[in-house]
């Protein structure tokens, strides 16, 4: 597999799992929110900064295609390309690794050394190590006449698994969206 095709999904499974994806929200509690009707989306190709399967047009075919489906559920209509729409959208992601060492402490076994009193068992250091990739999609809307963010989520989870991508991202983009637009 090539490290292109890993990273892409190493990505995608970062933010699967409903039960440990993050999600965190950032917005201004002044924003007229339900006068945000239409969108459009930021048509900037993704540079060298973000992860690779951002940057890959299938995966980031998949991720437009889920945010759509879960803006039109919301009500949120893309706009036609001969209207200003509301807002505009903007979509990134990012990959991390991490290591993770946890030290138990002492065990007893293994070996065992030979005194006056016959073996004893000898006390060895047990530490497991990790290695970890976290992915984040991050998600930014912007007032298209004034140019403000008004509203950002990230959802962010550790790889797991790299099975299924579509799925992954379907799952990490509608526990994002669940958090628009935001509770009073």
């Amino acid at each position: 597999m090539t490290p292109a095709r890993c990273s892409l999904l190493a990505v995608a499974a970062a933010l699967a799992g409903c039960s440990t994806v993050k999600i965190n929200t950032q917005y201004d509690p002044a924003t007229p929110f339900s006068e945000y009707r239409t969108y459009a989306w930021i048509t900037t190709a993704p540079g060298a900064e973000q992860a690779a399967p951002v940057r890959n047009p299938a995966v980031r075919a998949m991720i437009v295609t889920a945010i759509d489906r879960e803006m039109a559920k919301r009500g949120l209509l893309l706009a036609a390309p001969d209207k200003e729409p509301d807002f505009l959208v903007s979509v990134l992601g990012w990959s991390h690794s991490r290591i993770e060492v946890t030290n138990y402490g002492y065990a007893y076994g293994g070996a065992y050394v030979y005194g006056p009193y016959g073996p004893s068992p000898v006390a060895v250091p047990v530490a497991d190590v990790a290695e970890y990739t976290d992915g984040t999609l991050l998600l930014d809307f912007v007032d298209a006449k004034t140019h403000k963010l008004f509203w950002r989520g990230t959802a962010t989870d550790t790889v797991t698994s790299t099975a299924n991508v579509k799925d992954t991202i379907d799952d990490a983009v509608r526990h994002l969206l669940e958090a628009y637009p935001p509770k009073k």
